[in-house]
């Protein structure tokens, strides 16, 4: 009898830079003939990597999403009006992600049944200081979330801290999951050994990044003020930025190397994640990177193929829940 694998598709944040994970999965589906929500057990997203997750496990053609971070970049990410007030709110009104959020998702739920595979988004519960993950449902004993909206929950995803207000939803005040969980790796290989009951040398991770800095700060900054050397938004990036490295790592010591395929980029310039204008570049450096790693990935997906997708514990219905509550079930 062949042990069946568990495949696991993760997704980075990093802003308007999900525009180039988006190009490498459409043609990761495309080139090698993968529909990505039958191919992987469960698929992890956070922040703008929560969109594509979520698309993906709802069905939502990539070239859509593709389309939203080319059209609606601009506008999710439009300055608000210059004023003394202005510094007393986050740099961007998160109203037109709503809208953009509602439109692609409507009133689907976390119990929808067009949910074709696992979904886990990590947000932020900053009320209470706790990370907070949301799941679908694939155990019956938890109901506590399965009536939540997907829009409500990518936009609390989303929020990154300075850049959009944090999203209430009920009794929870939540911000974005990059804050614990950029790269959500670790956080979907707990789930695989505590709730499926997987073994690593069983589990096969795809990550998917949104470029890594390699330089942060410099190193004769004189004055270290919150506006001046920390530089506002760039603490921000330079926390996500060291949170992806330092899970990506670790995974290397929990599972074998070989059964990890991570593509992204590393760049010695600043990877800002509202930078709008640097979308054709990322479209370019995705088709580019892709080609280059061609036949690594062809080969990766191919060797490690030897199973159909574990079966569904329950019913396709999803749900979302805390971390602790997983980690304790």
């Amino acid at each position: 009898m062949i042990k069946k694998n568990f495949n696991i598709l993760t997704i980075d944040g990093g802003g308007i830079r999900g525009i180039y994970s988006a190009i490498i999965l459409k043609k990761i589906e495309k080139k090698f003939s993968i529909k990505l929500n039958e191919h992987f057990d469960l698929i992890a997203g956070t922040s703008t990597g929560s969109i594509l997750a979520s698309a993906i496990a709802y069905d939502i053609p990539l070239d859509e999403v593709i389309a939203l971070y080319k059209n609606e970049g601009k506008n999710i990410f439009k300055s608000r009006r210059a004023s003394i007030g202005g510094l007393l709110k986050s740099k961007y009104d998160n109203n037109h992600l709503k809208k953009i959020l509602n439109e692609k998702f409507n009133e689907k739920t976390l119990s929808d049944d067009s949910i074709k595979t696992r979904l886990m988004i990590p947000t932020t519960d900053i009320s209470n200081g706790d990370v907070h993950v949301i799941k679908s449902y694939y155990l019956k004993e938890f109901k506590r979330d399965k009536d939540r909206m997907i829009k409500d929950v990518i936009l609390s995803s989303c929020s990154a801290p300075l850049y959009f207000n944090p999203n209430k939803l009920d009794e929870f005040l939540l911000a974005d999951g990059g804050l614990w969980a950029n790269s959500p790796v670790l956080v979907a290989l707990a789930e695989a050994k505590k709730i499926f009951k997987m073994e690593p040398n069983d589990v096969i991770i795809i990550s998917i990044g949104t470029g890594v800095e390699e330089n942060d700060y410099h190193i004769n900054t004189k004055w270290w003020g919150f506006l001046t050397g920390w530089k506002r938004e760039k603490l921000i990036s330079m926390i996500l930025n060291l949170q992806t490295k330092t899970n990506n790592s670790l995974l290397q010591f929990l599972m074998p190397k070989e059964n990890i395929l991570r593509l992204t980029y590393t760049s010695d310039k600043a990877l800002p994640l509202d930078d709008v204008s640097q979308n054709e570049n990322l479209l370019s450096k995705a088709d580019k990177d892709f080609s280059d790693r061609h036949s690594e990935i062809q080969s990766f997906i191919n060797s490690k193929d030897k199973n159909k997708r574990i079966p569904a514990l329950i019913s396709r219905n999803p749900f979302a829940f805390s971390f602790n509550d997983s980690m304790q079930s």
